[in-house]
């Protein structure tokens, strides 16, 4: 009786121990990141107008590239989150797996955050990763994107998951994906095309900076070779024309 009594008591204490931990990790689960309650905070209004400035913005942008000449743009989380809440899912409606829904970021310092509402067969939660973006010095082109810290509400979650999602993610994109490690984070690397078919020229980003608030890209688009060979023959052929005497007219 009294082995079956201490029995009792064990198991009690056990599953009185699991309830907790479930609890405590269930409500971890549920906690919210001040970043994202913050960038959720829109009216209808000002996200949409806040999203057609940023369009705007990357239309006139993607129109500089396209010449010769240097080029900027200049983005603000606001701007950002107020297009990801007025028109992603509007004009975009199966760019995100079903799972993600409201993604918004954040621009802290030279960290950027990135959340989202997630809503999967056994966890529904706020997931947020802390990002530093940069350009690979002596690879033209190429971003690198390191994570951080990735949470479901508050609770850790192993990186290594979150990177075999964005492979999954980046295949059937089909986007160019490489990794590496920087003090012992994963770094996805993405290499911009310094080519199109609208592209008058070659484009090289010379600069990508965060700071509070805000993200600034600025590169130049050069003249190619085939280019600068060809100007330069137009230039030897007008010196050429310049050049030869002018002959006196005989009056009849």
């Amino acid at each position: 009786m009294a082995r079956k009594k201490t029995f009792i008591v064990v198991f009690s204490l056990v599953v009185a121990l699991i309830a907790a931990i479930t609890g405590t990790v269930y409500n971890a689960t549920q906690q919210v990141p001040e970043f994202y309650t913050a960038a959720l905070e829109f009216e209808p209004a000002e996200a949409s107008e806040t999203g057609e400035i940023l369009e705007e913005q990357v239309f006139a942008f993607s129109n500089q590239v396209k010449k010769p000449r240097r080029w900027s743009l200049h983005l603000t989380d606001r701007q950002i989150n107020g297009w990801l809440a007025s028109d992603l899912k509007e004009k975009f409606p199966s760019l995100l797996p079903e799972t993600i829904e409201e993604p918004r970021v954040a621009v802290r310092g030279k960290t950027l955050l990135v959340g989202c509402k997630y809503k999967g067969q056994s966890l529904n939660s706020i997931l947020a990763v802390s990002l530093d973006c940069f350009l690979v010095e002596g690879q033209p082109n190429v971003v690198g994107i390191q994570l951080h810290n990735v949470t479901a509400g508050s609770l850790p979650i192993p990186i290594g998951k979150l990177v075999d999602e964005i492979n999954t993610y980046a295949e059937k994109a089909n986007l160019p994906l490489r990794w590496q490690q920087r003090d012992g984070d994963p770094v996805a690397l993405i290499t911009i095309p310094s080519e199109g078919s609208e592209i008058e020229g070659v484009i090289r980003i010379d600069a990508l900076e965060l700071k509070d608030g805000e993200i600034l890209l600025s590169g130049q688009t050069l003249k190619t070779e085939a280019e600068k060979q060809k100007e330069a023959v137009l230039e030897t052929q007008e010196e050429v024309v310049e050049a030869e005497p002018v002959l006196p007219v005989e009056s009849s």
